[in-house]
């Protein structure tokens, strides 16, 4: 019996085409304006003050935090309950690679102003940038606390609420913040990406259309509207979204290996190959990309190349379990038994519930006669094969057993 095909890797929610919508920024109006009913502090008397927080947010919008640094200091010196000001500096200093420094400030504003909403925004965002999650999502939450139409806050909570796997809530936080400001299509496809991931394909790719009708040109919406298509089993569609993610945001990998896995779908090995090429040019530490291409030259019988990207893909990242299956398959392919338990052991050791690498293993240990482990290893595929319903593989790893087992009476 044959070994499973070496499934592909689109990483299909986790890596974003860019960077620059994964939240809507800092909220850089606190500084100058009030949101709609909030209870921000008004600037303070002393003019020369408010002249040099002026000044620090014109180098700021200009990009020229050092400079907007020193004035927000002067300001500070010159009023030292310069709400506003902390809050500045502290933007400044986050978007200079000093989020601790930041974080202080934050807090410092915080407590000269118990009520500023934009305050506790800005410190959710530098914590959620250090990772930090659950204290980001409980500053969002008392910013919404203060101001409950905050869209901003809406939606980078429920950012966070998205990478901790609670779905459930983060559709909630993004439908608030939709409500609160329709046309922003960032929200569209982030909403469609919680509902991917609870397999609601239908209505993920409407999410997706809706941003995209907001702003045609943002690639990331075209590049998972692309995944669910292709999820779907819409190949020309899916093709058509890649190819339009790649012409907005050509220098991005994410686009081409998406592309590559859509094409290898096809049977378009060499078409699929050239797109999996192209994101390693770009990125050259890709490890999926990588995988990708191995798994294709593997599909060609190419296998010295195969375990070339596959040994490539388990440099970048010693922990990627696919890649580990995908090696063992070539080795055992060309002859070497051994390294190819040895390898599918630690694909097992990474992700233990895989029922295809327990499967190939037992194959290639029944080969070796090493029966009784081939044995152990079948019975637990095909464990994991019921769970998953997979009657077909059920089948198959029973009649194996029963072969194996003719051979031991």
């Amino acid at each position: 019996m044959l070994k499973n095909k070496n499934v592909l890797v689109a990483a299909i929610i986790c890596l974003c085409l860019s960077n620059g919508n994964t939240a809507f920024s800092k909220d850089v109006g606190v500084v100058l304006s009030k949101i709609p009913g909030s209870n921000r502090a008004a600037l303070p008397g002393n003019k020369n003050a408010v002249a040099n927080f002026e000044e620090g947010s014109n180098l700021y919008k200009q990009g020229d935090f050092k400079g907007a640094e020193v004035a927000f200091r002067k300001a500070i010196e010159l009023e030292p309950n310069f709400v506003q000001a902390y809050i500045a500096l502290a933007n400044t200093l986050d978007d200079q690679g000093k989020p601790q420094e930041a974080i202080a400030h934050y807090k410092k504003a915080i407590s000269l102003d118990p009520h500023d909403s934009g305050a506790y925004f800005n410190l959710g965002l530098t914590l959620a940038r250090l990772n930090q999650l659950e204290p980001a999502i409980a500053q969002y939450k008392k910013a919404l606390s203060l101001e409950p139409n905050y869209a901003d806050a809406h939606y980078n909570l429920g950012n966070a609420l998205y990478t901790q796997g609670k779905l459930t809530e983060a559709v909630t936080e993004y439908t608030a913040a939709i409500r609160l400001k329709p046309s922003y299509a960032p929200t569209y496809t982030r909403l469609g990406n919680a509902l991917y991931d609870r397999g609601e394909l239908a209505e993920a790719v409407t999410q997706y259309k809706k941003s995209i009708s907001f702003d045609p040109k943002y690639a990331d919406a075209h590049y998972y509207l692309g995944n669910a298509l292709y999820a779907q089993g819409k190949s020309a569609e899916a093709i058509a979204e890649y190819t339009a993610a790649i012409r907005l945001s050509p220098k991005n990998p994410a686009g081409y290996n998406a592309l590559g896995n859509t094409l290898y779908a096809q049977g378009k090995l060499e078409e699929a190959i050239a797109q999996y090429k192209q994101a390693l040019n770009l990125e050259p530490n890709y490890a999926d990309a990588h995988y990708n291409l191995a798994s294709a030259f593997y599909a060609q019988g190419k296998l010295t190349e195969a375990i070339t990207d596959y040994t490539e893909a388990i440099r970048i990242d010693p922990k990627h379990a696919q890649a580990y299956t995908g090696l063992a398959n070539a080795m055992d392919d060309q002859g070497k038994p051994q390294e190819a338990i040895a390898h599918y052991k630690k694909a097992i050791s990474l992700v233990p519930n895989d029922a295809f690498t327990y499967y190939n293993l037992g194959i290639t240990l029944g080969r070796e006669q090493q029966l009784e482990e081939a044995i152990v290893n079948l019975k637990k595929a095909k464990e994991l094969f019921q769970a998953e319903d997979n009657k077909e593989m059920v089948e198959q790893v029973d009649q194996l057993i029963q072969k194996i087992n003719i051979r031991t009476n």
